[in-house]
């Protein structure tokens, strides 16, 4: 895969991918369905993905990959509002940004296919440890008024998780930037 024709394939399998996944559940999606619109043979696909749930780790790894790269380099931000702001608006971006992708993501099917605890560990994990590091070093320098890091991480993470994933699938009456701004009011408030 190392080649640019690898990479080209190796894309095109996950362009097909989300195009499909975004037109009918992810488990009725087959291998079959991927290699005929992507126009491979099917042992080519498995040159690049031995099933079809690795192809959909690594789809949601490819699409969501620069948002983890951003939370490990958040023990890097300060701690003014402006800062966390900042956090916020960067979350309720991507959110804004991958809309369409996040509902697929959130269907009850897509999350049984993987398995909702898996998913749950592959990325809330993800984002809460780095985020929970912040927070220790922001409670050190005395610039946030928490008592516990790791519970603080783990409440402002899951709080966003649920009322992004109200936005998302069309539970609450408002928009993100609405959601957005609310979070960052109640967000200051939970850590200053």
């Amino acid at each position: 895969m190392k080649t640019k024709k690898g990479e080209e394939t190796y894309n095109n399998i996950l362009e097909a991918a989300e195009q499909l996944f975004s037109e009918k559940s992810v488990s009725k999606v087959t291998i079959n369905d991927i290699v005929q619109h992507t126009g491979i043979a099917k042992g080519t696909f498995y040159l690049y993905f031995e099933s079809k749930e690795a192809l959909v780790w690594d789809f949601m790894d490819k699409k969501f990959g620069y948002a983890d790269r951003w939370i490990k380099e958040i023990v890097l931000k300060g701690y003014s509002d402006e800062d966390i702001c900042e956090i916020i608006d960067f979350i309720m971006g991507f959110v804004k940004k991958h809309m369409k992708m996040l509902k697929i993501m959130h269907n009850v099917r897509f999350q049984g296919f993987l398995g909702i605890n898996r998913l749950e560990d592959q990325y809330m994990k993800k984002w809460i440890t780095p985020f929970s590091l912040w927070l220790e070093k922001g409670r050190l320098e005395k610039a946030l008024n928490i008592r516990d890091s790791t519970f603080m991480a783990h409440y402002i993470i899951v709080t966003l998780h649920e009322v992004v994933d109200r936005v998302i699938m069309d539970d609450f009456p408002f928009s993100i930037d609405e959601v957005g701004d609310e979070l960052k009011t109640i967000t200051l408030k939970l850590l200053k």
